[in-house]
């Protein structure tokens, strides 16, 4: 195992991982623990920190360059090998391949100045909170309500869609020491076992928003719509009006709610309408504020950053269609960093076939050998968060945060940062953007508030100012909502692939080394004949998988559960190859969480 070199007694780090909290952190005598004064993690983390050193010490971390040969991956010299991926990049078409595994406003942003000069499409991030953050828009003017920690002043909490036990340990937390607590959600997952749970059927949050709305109406409060004409909202939502009329009263008599509105429902084909009727609610009530979705990077110049006076490509890819929208294409090369497609991508099988294309060349930058760096033709090695300095601002709470470097890296590792600017070297391109040196990115970056690199590297943290409050409530039409109302199912059963509990899609993976199980419910697993821990096969039109299934009645009949991000080799069936890379037609984003499939017994 490779021991890591600490290059001074204490450092401050924050947690960049795709992740709600963003976690301050610091590392004295070999050991990673919270940091106590930061304002809004306190002192305490989740275990993920724990595996970072882990990390970073793994004797499977890529050291070396490395070259597809015959014979298989060589090492080779960094040199030869920025010399290598820079001729590829030269002689044909570039992609930008890249996403959220670092969330360093740095590492996620500064190397697309080097991709769009040489001509790589503009990659849209649709695969997440985008058909919420359309959604707000239109209905409310404002992606942001509140942070988090404003369920520490609430007197009522709904958590709606979300499963915080997992993914933001302070949400749940709070919660646990709130007055009352619900959670929505079909599952009866962590965060639903703790408190109250109300379980919807997928894809019923729009009919459970209009039976709240309906009961609000029916107490006096102003609903600009006759939900009456809506009908048979109970079945489908699976949500009795009993239990409605319950959520309704608690949000009417509580005089500081909060609503944690999750990213899990909005990814099924309505999830954006849902999204934004659930904000509507507290307009109703005259709460709108009182809710979390997103926050903005507000008062941070990421344009600076990721452009520097450049024009936006006009031609864009989406992420979420991305596997379909690369299908065929030759003569390209593509730079993979911040993102292991290969595996967390839905119907990544077509991207698979794309990459292992002869004509086609593959550069990846990353730390371990995941699915994509196994297809890849070019591997460069990593840095760790832990090895360099970068900023981070969250996307639940207001905190920016500076990330010193307290590690010493392996030799021949980069940051995604000095990964551009070497391959801009190699090019011996001249534009000066490509060459700016962190500090004087993270300057520009931060002017607009009165600070600098200097400020960052003394006081750590830093409160942003807080994005624009919600306003008044654009409804919207009448023949919108009934189109986003229903829609039948496509299958036997419906597939959600959630997150696992300490990764964060597929990072993390290699290290917990944990076997992927099937959640099937009783009834259903009685009705194919399924015992537990039984293998079957779980299969429709785009591919199949065998797994292990556990049966447990925390998942509803109809209803299978499979977690994603777990490694395997990238040739094998993967989760993900039976999702199809579908967007939203309202809100436009994705609707990874609306997959059918059937189920059988396992040879």
């Amino acid at each position: 195992m490779r021991s890591f070199v600490i290059i001074c007694g204490m450092s401050y780090h924050v947690c960049p991982r795709d992740c709600y909290d963003s976690c301050g952190m610091i590392l004295q005598n070999g050991r990673l623990v919270g940091d106590s004064n930061h304002p809004f993690t306190s002192g305490f983390t989740c275990g993920k920190a724990a595996l970072s050193l882990r990390q970073v010490s793994d004797p499977e971390r890529i050291t070396k360059a490395l070259v597809r040969t015959k014979k298989g991956f060589e090492k080779i010299s960094i040199d030869k090998a920025i010399s290598i991926a820079a001729e590829k990049l030269s002689s044909n078409k570039v992609y930008r391949i890249d996403y959220s595994g670092h969330m360093g406003l740095l590492s996620r942003f500064f190397h697309q100045r080097l991709l769009r000069r040489l001509g790589a499409p503009e990659l849209v991030w649709d695969i997440c909170s985008t058909a919420g953050d359309v959604a707000l828009m239109d209905g409310i003017g404002s992606i942001w309500g509140c942070d988090i920690d404003a369920i520490k002043d609430s007197d009522l909490v709904i958590i709606w869609g979300a499963n915080v036990a997992y993914s933001s340990i302070h949400a749940y937390t709070w919660a646990k020491q709130a007055g009352e607590v619900f959670v929505i959600d079909p599952v009866k997952t962590p965060t639903a076992e703790s408190f109250f749970h109300v379980p919807v059927n997928p894809g019923g949050d729009v009919a459970l928003s209009l039976q709240i709305l309906r009961e609000l109406d029916a107490m006096g409060y102003e609903v600009p719509f006759c939900v009456d004409d809506f009908g048979n909202l109970e079945h489908i939502s699976g949500v009795s009006s009993e239990t409605a009329h319950l959520l309704a009263s608690k949000l009417a008599n509580s005089s500081r709610p909060f609503v944690f509105i999750g990213y899990g429902f909005q990814r099924q084909w309505n999830g954006a309408m849902a999204v934004r009727l659930v904000a509507s609610i507290l307009s109703v009530i005259d709460q709108p504020d009182r809710f979390y979705f997103d926050r903005p990077y507000h008062g941070i110049d990421v344009d600076y950053i990721r452009l520097k006076g450049q024009e936006p490509s006009k031609e864009t890819l989406s992420w979420t269609l991305l596997s379909k929208q690369l299908k065929g294409l030759t003569d390209a090369t593509f730079l993979v960093l911040n993102a292991n497609p290969v595996n967390t991508l839905p119907g990544r099988r077509q991207l698979v076939e794309t990459f292992q294309n002869s004509r086609n060349t593959v550069i990846v930058h990353d730390m371990f050998m995941t699915e994509s760096a196994q297809v890849a033709d070019v591997v460069l090695p990593a840095k760790h968060y832990l090895e360099f300095e970068d900023l981070v601002a969250s996307y639940g709470h207001r905190f920016l945060a500076f990330n010193e470097k307290g590690l010493e890296p392996p030799p021949d590792a980069m940051s995604n940062m000095e990964l551009a600017r070497e391959l801009a070297r190699q090019l011996k391109l001249q534009q000066s953007e490509l060459y700016e040196t962190d500090r004087e990115v993270i300057n520009g970056a931060l002017r607009n508030l009165d600070i600098d690199y200097e400020f960052m590297k003394e006081h750590k943290i830093y409160r942003l100012p807080d994005p624009a409050k919600p306003g008044p409530v654009n409804w919207p039409e009448i023949a919108q909502i009934r189109r986003s109302l229903y829609k039948p199912v496509e299958g036997s059963y419906m597939l959600l692939t959630p997150v696992g509990r300490l990764r964060i899609h597929s990072q993390y993976a290699n290290v917990l080394q944990e076997v992927p199980l099937l959640e099937i419910n009783p009834k259903d697993a009685q009705k194919l004949s399924i015992s537990d821990k039984e293998h079957v096969n779980i299969k429709n039109n785009r591919g199949s998988l065998d797994v292990v299934c556990k049966v447990t009645d925390k998942v509803p009949p109809g209803v299978v559960r499979l977690e994603h991000g777990f490694w395997t080799d990238a040739e094998k069936p993967n989760v993900n190859d039976l999702v199809e890379p579908t967007l939203q037609e309202y809100g436009g984003g994705s609707q990874i969480m609306w997959t059918f499939v059937n189920v059988e017994k396992g040879e």
